[in-house]
């Protein structure tokens, strides 16, 4: 869905112009973010774990492993592959071409070629080549003299459960007393930051900063803290009244009034469901799938609009997750059945060309990173290199998850209530469904005929498998050209089971394929004069079976002398006998049958309900070549565009059930599904085996179980990981700055005991995460200044003590809304179908239709996380095309244009405290309204005086000065930026 934007020349820039944004904008560039890096090593990391990785244990770590080292190369740690071989090096990080593995792999020089057996797959290359091109990143590894590699895996385990933070017991302590802290810190420093009405969090974070030698900032003014409350909580702007009537509320409750009224705003969900589908992996299509094969989820909508409603209804949390992973097993009365829904999270990813395997490890990755904040998809080819996750319980997940399929239809959320609009869907799915089963119609007929006129094909090519089955895989090839290959095995199948083909031609021609090949002239001959008596001998008895004699003469006729030419002459007999039929309907289309008693025969032969060339429905549709299933699948889209794209489709829920048998799983060895290992129990992390008792899941699949142990309170990860999710989204980074790994090689957090206690208060809030946010918000240590003070930045330059709100840039889509909101052109619906974001469009950014093979480069330009994978961190960059865009592209230049427009309109009533009259279009009462519309604030003296010099007809631009003077005021850091 690409975007179009118009070129557009650059608006003229005169010097009361850069003038007038110098005044405008706040402070300038952001600094650069530590953050971006650790998003690129987390990147970097993944496509290691997961291509690279298994790549190398699967091909090349058996001759360059730690049992031999051909050519003194190891491929199997970092030290071993950094050195390299007994020639140095095997790899140019950033040069493919330079690098020898790369060299190697690809066969390019004759005197080294790897592996030296056969060439690796094409896609392996890529994945290899595309490695040294980025760098060859290989994460850094405890080296082999550590005592732990000496444990057994089970040891291994039972230490970090002992030992791993994260892994303990959720245990809240107090934080020191306000006593305490005065006597750390000073009265005065306590005062400022709360005095006796100080909360938890504040005494946590006093301590931290205390102990580190800095002094938190003081509290924001008040315009600041609406705006950045409006910002976290709704990701739209506030209106000018609503910030004067706010900084105008003297009572000591007002921000926690605002923050409860945000709370209760329908547009908090759309805020904080934007921040969970990063890590649900959202996407509106299934990624690049062939043939003309549907690749839109036509409901994928329906989980998005479930995360808006949990987070709106403040579901509680461990509900949240239950839902999402077994939703379809849990007892939903009628109108709660929109729960289904929720299923979305683990079906609403990339499908990887329908291979089943990488589906399931991609839910075992958004399940366990989402809840857990452990990458155990990392298992998959060997135990993990850091983290207490042995292959077996990647594939214990992996047997849940197998266990688990999509119904051939989806559930519907609710009854579908009748209305024009339901009954107009109805109408126009019946209509294209009737394109659909015309189609099939025709092409079922048609298949026939060819499978009837080509018979001699057919059975000529099977002759060479009798009297065995033999199921083909490669596309056959008969004399007349290419077969059917569902065709050929049905003929197989059906000669081979004489209970499906009684019939007494198939009876001769399966008493022939017995012949041995050398006696095959001599005694065939014997059967047909047997045959010409009407006697068929099989097995030592007798029973009457005639032959049709057109049948019998043409054999005996052609003297076959193998299988594969009586063959030939069975199909030229039951051809010409349809060729027959053919002209004779053609003659008198009433005709039932022929009139001739042994040609009728032969034609029945073809025309039997069970034959190979009689097709129901089904059997057309699988019978379709390469050509006719692409239209095919073009024709299915039209049926499941319209319940993509119209409005009076009902929703479905993406759900999975269980398969009637579950799965008992096996370790594939190196990833190889052909390669099996041991088999393993469907259960529960072993590391976390304390929380459910370790034992096999009985019920079904294993995920209601699955989930029920993710939920656990007993689970030490999950409250834990979701706080700190909370947490980043409200003050940018989280407590630990790795928010999907809280394994061995992610961060420590940097106050452990604010952590366990938010997370223990979000337990016995009864998972309420509006509950959560409210406390967040309500302290002191949330309500800080952005300023920075050079000291502390010394001290401090992450604000990892906290001593500081940090200033943030807005994401895309807060940014997207702020434009269209502030021109009054939002539309401000919750919920439904996603629309393509052009520069038309108005509905929030969240509603973007994300199609994973054509993402808007828009999109990517301002760091939306790729929908291919869970992402717990945006990237943020800053590069030439954003501004560009905000500069040049007819969507922003639109938004000014309706600013300008709107600044032109008198208010309804004079604003608070404004005296002149409202009526008045002077320059400088626009300027004044253009400014509260803009930024929710009058502009200052000097603001005004130069903006007013800027809007003068003398001054003025060819081009509308007052167009040119909102999107100043929108390209302003003020703006983009939150304090």
């Amino acid at each position: 869905m690409p975007a179009v934007y118009p070129r557009r020349r650059f608006l003229a820039a005169s010097p009361v112009a850069v003038m007038l944004l110098l005044v405008t904008a706040t402070a300038g560039v952001s600094a650069p973010n530590p953050q971006d890096k650790q998003t690129r090593t987390a990147e970097q990391e993944k496509f290691f774990e997961n291509e690279v990785r298994p790549l190398l244990v699967q091909h090349c770590v058996e001759c360059h492993g730690p049992d031999d080292q051909s050519g003194e190369l190891r491929l199997d740690r970092h030290d071993h592959f950094k050195r390299g071989g007994g020639s140095g090096p095997v790899v140019v990080p950033g040069d493919a071409n330079a690098s020898r593995l790369i060299r190697a792999i690809g066969y390019q020089d004759n005197d080294l070629q790897m592996p030296p057996d056969s060439k690796l797959p094409e896609e392996a290359i890529r994945v290899l080549s595309q490695w040294v091109r980025k760098g060859a990143y290989w994460p850094e590894e405890a080296t082999e003299t550590q005592p732990t590699v000496n444990l057994s895996p089970q040891e291994h385990i039972e230490a970090q459960r002992q030992s791993h933070w994260s892994y303990q017991p959720i245990s809240p302590t107090e934080p020191p007393t306000i006593a305490e802290l005065a006597t750390r810190v000073g009265q005065d420093q306590l005062d400022a930051f709360g005095g006796e009405g100080m909360t938890t969090i504040d005494r946590f974070v006093l301590t931290r900063l205390a102990d580190g030698g800095l002094a938190p900032n003081p509290r924001a003014d008040r315009r600041t803290l609406i705006h950045r409350a409006y910002h976290t909580l709704l990701g739209l702007p506030p209106t000018y009244e609503q910030v004067e009537a706010f900084v105008a509320d003297d009572q000591p409750d007002a921000f926690a009034r605002l923050v409860d009224r945000l709370l209760d705003n329908p547009h908090y969900g759309e805020r904080w469901a934007r921040h969970w589908l990063d890590i649900a992996r959202y996407g509106d299509t299934k990624g690049y799938l062939a043939g003309n094969m549907e690749t839109r989820y036509p409901y994928a909508f329906t989980y998005r609009d479930y995360v808006i409603d949990a987070f709106n209804s403040d579901k509680p949390f461990d509900q949240f997750v239950i839902e999402q992973l077994a939703a379809d097993q849990l007892d939903l009365a009628d109108d709660a059945r929109s729960a289904l829904a929720a299923m979305g999270f683990l079906t609403v990813g990339r499908r990887f060309m329908n291979r089943q395997h990488d589906i399931i490890d991609d839910q075992i990755d958004v399940v366990t990173r989402g809840f857990l904040g452990m990458s155990v998809a990392c298992a998959r080819c060997h135990d993990h290199k850091y983290d207490a996750i042995p292959t077996a319980d990647y594939y214990s997940l992996y047997g849940v998850f197998a266990s688990s399929e999509e119904p051939s239809e989806l559930p519907l959320l609710g009854e579908p209530q009748s209305s024009p609009e339901y009954e107009a869907f109805l109408k126009a799915k019946a209509e294209k469904q009737q394109e659909v089963d015309k189609w099939v119609e025709e092409r079922r007929q048609g298949i026939e005929y060819e499978l009837r006129s080509r018979v001699a094909d057919y059975l000529v090519y099977i002759a060479k498998s009798l009297p065995q089955y033999s199921k083909e895989k490669v596309q056959p090839q008969g004399k007349r050209g290419a077969l059917r290959l569902p065709a050929t095995r049905r003929w197989q199948q059906y000669l081979v089971n004489a209970n499906a083909s009684p019939h007494p031609v198939w009876e001769l021609l399966r008493q022939l394929a017995a012949l041995p090949p050398d006696e095959f002239a001599a005694t065939s001959a014997t059967i047909f004069d047997q045959a010409a008596t009407a006697t068929e001998v099989t097995e030592g008895t007798e029973s009457a079976y005639p032959i049709p004699q057109r049948l019998l003469d043409s054999l005996r006729e052609a003297q076959p002398t193998s299988l594969h030419e009586a063959a030939q002459v069975f199909g030229d007999v039951l051809e010409a006998v349809y060729a027959q039929w053919i002209e004779a309907r053609k003659a008198d289309e009433s005709l039932e049958r022929l009139p001739d008693a042994d040609d009728e025969t032969l034609r029945q032969v073809l025309w039997s309900a069970n034959a190979p060339t009689t097709l129901d429905t089904g059997q057309a549709i699988a019978h379709l070549d390469q050509a006719e299933r692409g239209k095919y699948n073009q024709l299915l889209n039209g049926v499941n565009g319209v319940s993509v794209t119209h409005p009076g489709a009902p929703g479905r829920g993406m759900v999975m059930v269980d398969k009637p048998k579950p799965v008992e799983p096996v370790i594939f060895r190196r990833g190889v599904p052909g390669n099996r290992g041991d088999r393993v129990p469907r259960r529960f992390l072993q590391v976390l085996s304390h929380v459910d008792g370790g034992e096999p899941f009985q019920q079904g699949s294993g995920r209601l179980e699955l989930a029920r142990a993710i939920a656990d309170p007993q689970n030490p990860l999950t409250a834990r990981v979701i706080v700190n999710r909370v947490w980043q989204h409200q003050f940018g980074e989280g407590l630990v700055r790795t928010p999907s790994d809280f394994g061995i090689r992610g961060e420590l957090p940097t106050h452990p005991e604010l952590l366990d206690h938010l997370a223990a208060e979000l337990i016995a809030d009864d998972w309420s995460i509006k509950r959560l946010q409210r406390r967040i918000m309500l302290s002191a240590t949330w309500q800080q200044s952005s300023d920075t003070r050079p000291a502390a930045i010394e001290t401090d330059p992450e604000n990892r003590l906290l001593w500081h709100m940090p200033r943030r840039r807005m994401e895309f889509e807060p940014l997207r809304d702020r434009l269209l909101s502030v021109a009054g052109r939002l539309d401000e619906s919750v919920g439904g179908r996603s629309v393509m974001i052009h520069r038309d469009a108005t509905r929030r950014a969240l509603y973007a239709y994300i199609d994973r093979e054509d993402l808007p480069g828009l999109l990517a330009s301002f760091d939306l996380p790729s929908p291919d994978a869970s992402q717990a961190k945006r990237a943020k960059t800053t590069v030439p095309q954003q501004a560009l865009y905000l500069m040049n592209s007819g969507f922003a230049i639109e938004q000014a244009k309706a600013l300008a427009a709107r600044s032109e309109a008198a208010p309804e009533s004079p604003p608070a405290g404004d005296s002149d009259d409202a009526s008045n279009h002077s320059a400088a009462e626009r300027i004044k309204r253009l400014y509260r519309l803009a930024l929710a604030r009058a502009p200052d003296p000097a603001e005004l005086t130069v903006a007013i010099e800027f809007v003068t007809p003398e001054s003025a631009a060819t081009l509308d000065p007052w167009v040119q003077l909102a999107q100043v005021l929108l390209l302003s850091n003020e703006f983009a930026f939150v304090d």
